[in-house]
């Protein structure tokens, strides 16, 4: 690994929580330590179990995951049980998580470990410990692509908790009946190829795809990649977002922008939605989905929290990518963007030196002992990033995920980082007015292009 990731560049996750960019005010408390955090000797020593007289390290661990509260205090117990040198003080992150995390740093209290979105880390990585492969080889577990949206400057200050992926999201037995046999996703090559496939689903007798009519999803998820995912490298992603805040860049003539709305248009057309576009109920949707009153839907992986309850759902679900063109070679048709939503980062600013070995001991545990993975995994239905993992999610779109993970098959959406904070706000208000046949596409071009000239 080591200098494999100086070609990789600033990152974001999808997905939803977005925020605007956060005070950097208690930094100068860094502590420092030679070459970003060696092992200390005293860190060094092993503890003796049965020695009461053995000092405990004390370190603290911050979540912004939702759900997960009771379940990381049953990956602690376990840790601690394993090294009782080392004392964890969760710490929950309730309503407004980025504000609760800063009020700790302002009180000297900063966290030891805290798992955050990739913006938090970005902007404040003065904090944060510098992870190199080198002094931890545990982080060669970690698919290389998985850490894309925690390096900074060539240097990694993150280990994610999962990947995301999101795209058409199908029902199997739908799709099975509608060609006659069972689909495959790989013969969808094309937008010729979709449409085909929504013919086939709507004489069926099923409403073929669906739109969830809210900003965060069509503003974020599908207009953003405009920025990020379609485009042939990060540097050319990097520079049409320089060139959109100056104004220079010609977003109505956009070969990428044109052909997401072209597909866009198609999913409009045959939307399940279409007669009350913004009604934007994901849990009325999930339930279509999951019921068969649908065949497809745009939307991610992690829509397994809503689909897994729904009574008398059916079983078997996947994911499609969005094709882009009518060009079978052409790549971007064949994948799905996929992204590291959180990731678990290190403070070196209020903590020493032992609490920050300390820390990484706790973060080596909780991404990879099988204990902590199956928690993870059953809780958030999530893919986890990681080689060798033994364990299986009930999700059967978090399999999809690591299928085209696998495969190799994901589009790098890491650039979202560039990405201003109400991009998804401001442009999702755009895209619902597009979607409601409220403007055209020339008209939400300029709405667009204006965001970008007054930000």
């Amino acid at each position: 690994m080591k200098k494999r990731f100086l070609s990789l560049i600033l990152v974001l996750a999808m997905v939803v929580s977005l925020v605007s960019a956060c005070s950097k005010e208690g930094a100068d408390k860094k502590v420092e330590s030679s070459d970003k955090g060696t092992t200390s000797d005293a860190s060094k020593e092993e503890t003796n179990k049965d020695d009461s007289s053995s000092e405990k390290v004390e370190i603290s661990f911050y979540s912004t995951q939702t759900g997960m509260d009771d379940k990381f205090e049953d990956i602690i117990a376990k840790f601690e049980e394993e090294n009782s040198n080392i004392k964890v003080e969760y710490i929950a992150a309730g309503d407004n998580q980025l504000q609760k995390w800063m009020s700790l740093y302002a009180s000297n209290e900063g966290p030891t470990v805290s798992l955050m979105d990739p913006i938090n880390i970005w902007e404040n990585q003065d904090r944060m410990l510098v992870l190199d492969p080198n002094e931890n080889p545990w982080m060669d577990q970690v698919y290389e692509s998985a850490y894309a949206s925690y390096i900074f400057d060539g240097d990694i200050y993150a280990i994610p908790i999962s990947t995301q992926g999101y795209g058409l999201l199908y029902n199997q037995r739908v799709l099975d009946e509608a060609v006659g046999g069972t689909f495959d996703p790989d013969t969808i090559k094309t937008r010729d190829d979709l449409i085909n496939l929504f013919d086939k689903i709507e004489a069926s007798g099923t409403p073929a795809t669906m739109i969830t009519g809210v900003n965060w999803s069509i503003g974020m998820h599908y207009l953003a990649l405009t920025y990020a995912g379609y485009r042939d490298s990060r540097e050319i992603e990097k520079t049409v977002v320089e060139e959109s805040r100056a104004g220079t860049f010609d977003l109505a003539n956009d070969e990428v922008f044109n052909s997401l709305m072209d597909t866009f248009d198609l999913l409009a057309k045959y939307n399940y939605n279409k007669s009350d576009p913004l009604i934007g109920n994901i849990d009325l949707d999930a339930e279509a989905l999951a019921t068969g009153k649908v065949g497809t839907w745009f939307m991610g992986d992690w829509s397994w929290v809503q689909l897994k309850d729904i009574a008398d759902r059916d079983t078997e679900f996947g994911i499609l990518p969005i094709p882009v063109s009518n060009d079978p070679s052409d790549e971007r048709n064949l994948k799905i963007p996929a992204s590291q939503p959180k990731g678990y980062c290190i403070d070196t600013s209020q903590n020493t030196v032992e609490q920050q070995e300390a820390g990484k001991k706790f973060i080596e545990f909780i991404c990879f002992n099988p204990y902590a993975q199956e928690i993870i995994s059953d809780t958030m239905g999530a893919t986890l990033p990681y080689e060798n993992v033994t364990v299986k999610s009930d999700s059967p779109l978090a399999d999809a995920t690591a299928w085209y993970s696998e495969q190799g098959r994901t589009l790098d959406i890491s650039n979202f980082i560039l990405l201003p904070s109400d991009f998804w706000y401001e442009n999702g208000a755009s895209m619902e007015a597009y979607l409601s046949g409220a403007i055209d596409r020339e008209t939400l071009a300029t709405q667009v292009s204006n965001y970008w000239k007054n930000n």
